[in-house]
């Protein structure tokens, strides 16, 4: 579970906010939760879809970065097109993004399910162990 502090809105103690990703259901789904030791004010939050931005760098640090390879560059507009969808971007940017798709397993696995859901397959690949063939996963 990733970390990062933040200023209790009760007492104005530092403390630290703890959250994971979750996939479910085909879902991408991230949550997170604090009990300030100052004043016990427990906070707890969730959301849909990817991480927000401020969020990302715990999560990469922990699990570390991971590539979203397509096995088969052939046809590449349903991908596109799942890229668009999964994280809201324009075409321009879905059309750079596939070509070095990083980021957390957990939003990759995400993307994967559906390229998977277009019959497309894919590999997932550890960026830190990028040769280690224990480390990749494969989906179709």
């Amino acid at each position: 579970m990733a970390q990062y502090t933040q200023i209790c809105s009760e007492c104005g103690a530092t403390g630290i906010v703890n959250y994971c990703q979750h996939l479910i259901g085909g879902e991408l789904l991230w949550s997170g939760q604090s009990t300030c030791e100052s004043c016990g004010a427990n906070i707890e939050f969730d959301d849909r879809g990817d991480l927000p931005e401020e969020l990302k760098p715990a999560i990469l640090a922990e699990e570390g970065e991971w590539q979203l390879v397509l096995d088969d560059r052939n046809d590449l507009v349903p991908a596109l097109r799942v890229i668009r969808e999964r994280l809201q971007v324009s075409l321009q940017e879905s059309k750079a993004i596939l070509n070095d798709l990083r980021g957390t397993k957990t939003t990759l696995a995400w993307i994967q399910d559906g390229l998977r859901q277009v019959n497309l397959s894919s590999t997932l690949v550890s960026c830190s162990r990028a040769g280690n063939i224990g480390e990749m996963g494969q989906g179709q």
